[in-house]
């Protein structure tokens, strides 16, 4: 066996036990997968407290400026001489 022969040789065997012949690659070990989806699991969990939580915060700011709003209108109807007269007189 020549030179050429055997890096020939040390390419097929290199070849095979890096990659499967059929084109296939070979299945990572099940341990890093485990942990890569406990991570996913972990930070699609935060996202998901972080957008309730955001939620919440704009929930309870509309609710204080909708009490706001109907407090000053209760307000400048009470003022207002005649109630709730419906229009405004700009003459």
């Amino acid at each position: 066996m020549n030179g050429s022969q055997a890096d020939v040789t040390a390419r097929a065997a290199w070849l095979s036990s890096c990659c499967n012949q059929s084109g296939v690659l070979p299945e990572p070990p099940e341990g890093p997968r485990a942990v890569q989806a406990a991570v996913l699991g972990v930070l699609s969990l935060l996202v998901l407290c972080g957008l309730l939580f955001l939620g919440a915060g704009l929930l309870l700011r509309a609710q204080g400026l909708t009490a706001l709003l109907a407090r000053e209108l209760r307000a400048s109807r009470d003022g207002e001489p005649g109630g709730a007269s419906g229009g405004e007189d700009d003459s």
